[in-house]
């Protein structure tokens, strides 16, 4: 039979062994980045007695609020892979629907998961200004270039409208994606002038890819 589960129950959730481990168990992570965290939150756990099994859960707040979570956070923004805030998150995200009846747990990480996201969005932001600066050299040959920072997107305009590019970028595959659009006509004295045209034109764009 079902029924509610209790406070007791929620308590013996173990951070580090229910819920860390098993998101570090799973593959893609780099292997370096792996142990750091695992061993950076274990010596936290004998540090601030967290632990499910003897200790008290309810000390993981004290935790998250601590200069040693500080230094966690520190350690997976340096992650060269990338994948060090994305792994943090989802930890933290687990940790809140596993110790949901725990207030200051929850109130804990709500505020670790709102400083990360506002880190996130702040590089997101120097990426794109980086990118517009660079993008505003296009001016030189008559293109308009628009930063919407609502969309994080650079518009990029010329030829009277006929050619329309934005560029964004991609946290998630770090990136910049590049979308385009042209229109306009030309003139040629024989077909094979049109052709090599053409050639050169579909060799330029499948350099890339067209995605």
């Amino acid at each position: 039979m079902g029924g509610t589960v209790t406070l007791q129950q929620v308590r013996r959730v173990d951070f580090l062994r229910h819920i860390v481990n098993r998101i570090l168990a799973e593959p893609g992570a780099p292997r370096q980045l792996v142990d750091d965290i695992r061993r950076m939150i274990g010596k936290a756990e004998d540090k601030y007695k967290f632990n499910a099994f003897g200790g008290d859960v309810r000390k993981l707040a004290d935790y998250l609020r601590s200069r040693d979570f500080d230094d966690l956070i520190t350690l997976v923004r340096t992650d060269r892979s990338g994948q060090g805030i994305e792994i943090l998150k989802r930890i933290l995200n687990e940790a809140r629907k596993a110790y949901s009846e725990i207030p200051e747990i929850v109130e804990a990480i709500d505020a670790r998961l709102k400083e990360l996201e506002a880190a996130e969005e702040s590089k997101k932001e120097k990426k794109l200004n980086n990118a517009y600066t660079l993008l505003k050299d296009l001016e030189k040959v008559k293109a308009k270039v628009e930063l919407d920072k609502e969309e994080n997107k650079i518009r990029v305009i010329a030829l009277d409208g006929k050619f329309t590019a934005t560029l964004r970028y991609d946290e998630d595959r770090k990136t910049y994606m590049l979308s385009y659009k042209a229109e306009g006509s030309l003139e040629f004295d024989n077909l094979s002038e049109a052709q090599e045209y053409l050639q050169r034109l579909i060799s330029a764009l499948h350099g890339k890819g067209d995605h």
